[in-house]
């Protein structure tokens, strides 16, 4: 839903203001800069901010909705047929499009990407393979979207020869593909464990980049203005097909509810030892926050959870404070008797990072 509002604030954006835009592009960079500037700041608060600004703001504007609503606007100007309305519309709009995406692109990338990267320098050793994987991807998008930013400015490119230039904007169809697997990275796994309306974000997605890329592959093999549109009429229906198979293959995947419900707690079984088995005594664990190790001493008498104590925390106080936060956090294990408990809105990675290390204490207790 979010991807689709992002499209057409995009769509609209461009019809309304292109003329504008192509006379006077930098009020426009301008404002993105300032509107992405805010949307960080509001992405990182742990303010309570208004209903409108966390469902739609942050996710449109610093969760990439809106970068890649732009970004599809502009690889789509190039599939358009030749003299088409498409073509005339949007191919003069390519060059502040892509600006105007590429700093909302920042924007997310400093909103969204700065956790994982502290993440990644405090050592590889606790991350899963495939946000490793994402972080490595989300590095080589952001290394070939600067050039292509840089150059994407009128005064840079009159500087460079055209055949320089031609072959570092290719490099686009790259860092289309990359954004591909990146959002798909994001979606899938959600759609999967049947979170609601994440089945149609990856419907869209799969739709849209399947037929930007056989409208490409048609115009590059076939010029010809009247076989054209046709050949690319039918092959947008196939990729319509392969994208509705898509989501019936993820659906067909998707856990029942009660089955799910079932899985989890034979889940929770397994990983977590039940408190009346735990051993009496004070035990150690460590987890991974945001910016570093966060250790606790747990607490155990008469098999009950009894006390937990902080023993090393790296992570910023504005983002969790341990006298606030931390108690806050502690008082959940301590009543649920469990580290399944929910984590800080705002404080997300530190909160994983105490319930891990939590864990890894129940662990030893119960062995």
């Amino acid at each position: 839903m979010v991807f689709l509002i992002s499209l057409c604030i995009a769509l609209i954006f461009s019809l309304v203001c292109g003329d504008s835009l192509k006379k006077n592009p930098v009020p426009f960079y301008i404002g993105t800069v300032a509107i992405s500037f805010l949307s960080i700041v509001a992405a990182w608060s742990d303010m309570a901010m208004p209903a409108v600004i966390t469902k739609w703001f942050i996710p449109i504007v610093a969760g990439g909705g809106l970068t890649g609503a732009l970004f599809v606007i502009v690889m789509y100007a190039g599939a358009f047929p030749n003299r088409s309305l498409g073509a005339k519309t949007f191919i003069p709009l390519r060059g502040p499009l892509s600006i105007i995406a590429s700093i909302n692109g920042l924007g997310h990338s400093i909103a969204y990407g700065l956790s994982y990267y502290k993440k990644a320098m405090n050592g590889f050793s606790e991350l899963s393979t495939s946000l490793i994987i994402f972080i490595v991807l989300s590095t080589i998008m952001t290394l070939i979207m600067l050039p292509l930013f840089i150059t994407s400015f009128v005064s840079v490119r009159r500087k460079m020869k055209a055949v320089t230039w031609k072959k570092l904007q290719r490099t686009a169809y790259v860092f289309y593909a990359l954004l591909f697997v990146h959002v798909m990275m994001l979606m899938v796994p959600p759609a999967l464990k049947g979170a609601k309306g994440y089945d149609i974000t990856v419907f869209v997605y799969v739709f849209i980049y399947l037929s930007y890329l056989v409208c490409r592959v048609a115009k590059a093999t076939d010029a010809t203005a009247e076989k054209l549109p046709r050949r690319q009429l039918v092959l947008v229906s196939l990729a319509l097909l392969v994208a509705t198979t898509t989501v019936a293959v993820i659906n067909a995947n998707v856990k029942k509810p009660k089955e799910k419900l079932e899985t989890e707690k034979i889940e929770q079984a397994a990983d977590l030892p039940a408190t009346n088995t735990l051993k009496d005594g004070t035990f150690t664990g460590e987890g991974m926050g945001n910016n570093g190790t966060i250790a606790v001493e747990v607490t155990i008498v008469d098999g009950e959870i009894s006390d937990i104590v902080f023993t090393k925390f790296s992570d910023d106080a504005e983002y969790f404070d341990v006298e606030k936060d931390g108690k806050e956090m502690i008082d959940r294990v301590l009543q649920a008797q469990s580290a399944d408990v929910d984590t800080i809105a705002g404080a997300t990675y530190s909160s994983e990072g105490f319930l891990s290390a939590v864990n890894k204490a129940l662990e030893q207790a119960g062995q």
